[in-house]
């Protein structure tokens, strides 16, 4: 008998553990963990499982008029939550033969001072074209939920991106769900990005919990790889809400030449980092072998007595 998900988990934990003890950097360390064969393996079971856990769950995200939410834990997973939602929005506008159309992203102001604006030759690398994509920056947060439902009104965009930080009073169960009711009646794709926030109730279809994963090394034309690059972007994500029984887990690769996400069955080390147990920074030549002690705090020296 093979060992249990729980327990290949907990190996692969000791072993990045490990490998940060050994001074290995952190994405060396993670991809230390990832490397070992009990991850990086799955039995045709397994994959077959992981496949249609994907398809059932692509499904329900590219189906017409319905709400999906994109949730990151931590504001420093801005981007990949973005990634995300911008890859399903090119998916959706793949299979509605609207490839041409335009999407709309709603910022959040927040977000935008503390993660930045979008990129344009990230986008274009990305697979997005930067003409394809109109973006929006409203102060307030009825400015934004105005702009979205006048949005899938119009029928203009294929995909509607709605950005949200954390869980806000003024957006609730009752104005998700009124969101939700206007997309199933014009038929629009609307995505939630709720950045850095706390499940609740929605009225999302689908709600997907989203973390950046380690990417593998880019293949060159021969199938080998290219030592020291990085791979396509990876998206590890857990399905929070869904038809689909319990909370699964799956990690995804996206494509940017054919604008699709696929399972990535196992992680590739894109040579980052180095391989033998070294310190992140060589210890200086000229420094005396112990800690020399601290001298005297001028601003607490004592007070002369003035009798004396």
């Amino acid at each position: 008998m093979g060992e249990s998900p729980q327990a290949r988990e907990t190996l692969c934990a000791l072993r990045e553990a490990i490998a940060r003890i050994e001074g290995k950097p952190d994405h060396a360390a993670r991809l230390a963990a990832g490397l070992c064969p009990e991850t990086g393996q799955a039995t045709p079971e397994e994959r077959l499982e992981r496949q249609g856990l994907f398809d059932g769950m692509i499904g329900e995200v590219l189906a017409r008029g319905t709400l999906v939410e994109l949730r990151g834990l931590r504001l420093q997973q801005a981007g990949s939550v973005t990634g995300l939602g911008l890859a399903f929005a090119l998916m959706a506008a793949e299979k509605n033969g609207k490839a041409r159309q335009r999407l709309l992203f709603v910022a959040d102001p927040h977000v935008v001072r503390e993660a930045g604006l979008a990129y344009a030759p990230g986008l274009l690398d990305f697979g997005l074209s930067t003409a394809g994509l109109v973006h929006a920056l409203p102060r307030r947060l009825e400015d934004a939920l105005w702009l979205t439902e006048a949005a899938l009104t119009s029928r203009a965009f294929s995909t509607v991106l709605l950005e949200v930080h954390g869980n806000p009073k003024k957006f609730g169960l009752t104005e998700s769900r009124r969101l939700s009711l206007k997309a199933r009646a014009t038929g629009g794709k609307l995505l939630i990005l709720r950045q850095a926030g706390e499940e609740e109730a929605s009225s999302a279809l689908l709600r997907l919990s989203v973390e950046p994963a380690p990417a593998a090394a880019r293949h060159l034309a021969d199938g080998s790889l290219l030592g020291g690059s990085i791979g396509s972007p990876v998206f590890r994500i857990t399905l929070e809400k869904s038809r689909i029984p319990g909370s699964p887990e799956l990690i995804l690769e996206w494509n940017s030449d054919d604008r699709r996400l696929r399972l990535f069955e196992h992680f590739q080390s894109p040579g980052l980092g180095s391989p033998h147990s070294v310190a992140l920074l060589p210890t200086a030549s000229d420094r005396p072998h112990r800690q020399t002690s601290l001298g005297s705090v001028l601003a607490f020296t004592p007070r002369l007595d003035r009798a004396s």
